[in-house]
């Protein structure tokens, strides 16, 4: 017999409203779905796969500077920087391997917990760990901007490299925030 191609709603159960729903005084609220027909599970599904697919961008970003700055140390310039510029470097190089390993954080995660029930706290913790990510990739991105400003004999590379980190913290969280704050939740889910 032909199975039915029809798509049905899934009903919510008890048993799942009672162990993906976060309490209210362990994890942040999980709004109402956007479709009446949309299960608290449903939900969390589907805004842990909207949080993977925009933690690949951070990702692409993260892994080509990562590779361009482990590739300068054995550029055969690299021994001529002073001991500033070999600060900026480690410390664009460390900021960046944090980066890389908090925005690569859901995946491990979400093995972790795994089958546990615990999909609110994934989606929660994952959402923090990429927001902190993100934070260190642009003092990352800064300090390699200084570093190349500096070594190329840019004397006004720190100031455009403060002005650079700015603006990206002004568009990549300030706006957001902004927007956050101007609009009520109920707007868009």
């Amino acid at each position: 017999m032909a199975q039915s191609t029809r798509i049905r709603p899934s009903v919510p159960h008890a048993l799942d409203t009672q162990t993906v729903l976060p309490s209210p005084d362990r994890a942040p609220h999980v709004p109402p779905p956007a479709d009446p027909h949309e299960s608290a599970h449903q939900v969390l599904n589907r805004r842990y796969a909207e949080l993977l697919q925009e933690v690949r961008i951070g990702q692409t970003c993260v892994q080509y500077l990562a590779s361009f700055l482990m590739a300068l140390a054995f550029m055969p310039r690299f021994a001529d920087i002073t001991a500033q510029q070999r600060g900026m470097y480690v410390t664009a190089l460390i900021t960046t391997l944090l980066a890389a390993a908090l925005l690569t954080s859901p995946a491990p995660f979400h093995r972790v917990v795994f089958g546990r029930r615990l999909k609110a706290r994934l989606v929660v913790m994952s959402n923090r760990l990429t927001l902190a990510g993100l934070l260190l990739l642009v003092v990352a991105l800064g300090c390699a901007l200084m570093l190349v400003l500096d070594v190329v004999g840019i004397t006004a590379g720190p100031y455009i490299g403060i002005a650079t980190l700015t603006g990206f913290v002004v568009i990549w969280f300030g706006l957001p925030l902004w927007c956050r704050l101007r609009h009520s939740a109920r707007d868009e889910n």
